[in-house]
């Protein structure tokens, strides 16, 4: 995942709003809205790629090798894949989503997509949701954190 301005600015603002609602003694309601703004920030980033993924163009790569995960202790694999552009440049590419296995052998030829603005960009085409799922999970999750926070506020009053 690459970090951007928004992340960093979302950053800054949490802390604030964290040491505002401590110093408050609202702590609760400061996690509840930091919650909030985080849904926000996660469904402008599932948009924005969404937005990237329309403007794809499909080929079809070639898986090369794969990448192991540099975490000790945990498998993950990222598949480098050869293809060539509309243009004919000839890219190669490592998938930025770990995978807990091998999906693919060497030498096959999947369906992918790239970014015609930056064509070391790809996703497999039948694996779109692998770019937006945590975010969903993270959506999820926390949504269920803010429930039992929101349930705490109410049993204290």
């Amino acid at each position: 995942m690459k970090v951007e301005k928004i992340d960093l600015v979302w950053a800054v603002v949490s802390m604030f709003i964290v040491g505002i609602s401590f110093r408050k003694q609202m702590l609760i309601q400061g996690l509840l809205l930091i919650y909030a703004l985080m849904v926000v920030l996660f469904i402008y980033h599932i948009f924005m790629i969404k937005k990237r993924l329309s403007g794809s163009i499909a080929v079809y790569g070639t898986v090369m090798e794969y990448h192991k995960s540099n975490v000790p202790k945990k498998k993950g694999y990222y598949p480098v894949v050869k293809y060539e552009t509309e243009t004919g440049r000839e890219i190669t590419s490592v998938y930025t989503v770990e995978d807990s296995q091998m999906r693919y052998e060497i030498g096959d030829e999947p369906m992918i997509c790239y970014d015609p603005d930056n064509p070391m960009f790809f996703y497999f085409s039948d694996r779109e949701d692998d770019l937006v799922k945590d975010y969903y999970r993270f959506i999820v999750f926390g949504g269920v954190i803010a429930v039992t926070l929101l349930f705490i506020l109410i049993a204290r009053k």
